[in-house]
């Protein structure tokens, strides 16, 4: 089965709004460019968990992360 054709996926635009949201991410937390996307993201988009072995994401306080 294709990844996007698993149940709860789905592709969400990355916009200039969430890049200078990203950009506030990765300066007040060091989070990596690739991370701070995709928290920006989710915040944008009122997702508030993310599945990761990254332990990154655990410094936001806006996200969850679950480990796979």
């Amino acid at each position: 089965m294709s990844f996007l054709k698993l149940p709860n996926i789905k592709m969400l635009r990355v916009d200039s709004e969430i890049i200078l949201h990203a950009q506030n991410l990765l300066e007040k937390y060091s989070l990596k460019p690739r991370d701070a996307i995709h928290a920006a993201t989710a915040i944008r988009n009122g997702i508030n968990k993310i599945m990761s072995y990254d332990s990154d994401f655990d410094i936001l306080p806006n996200i969850v992360r679950i480990t796979p």
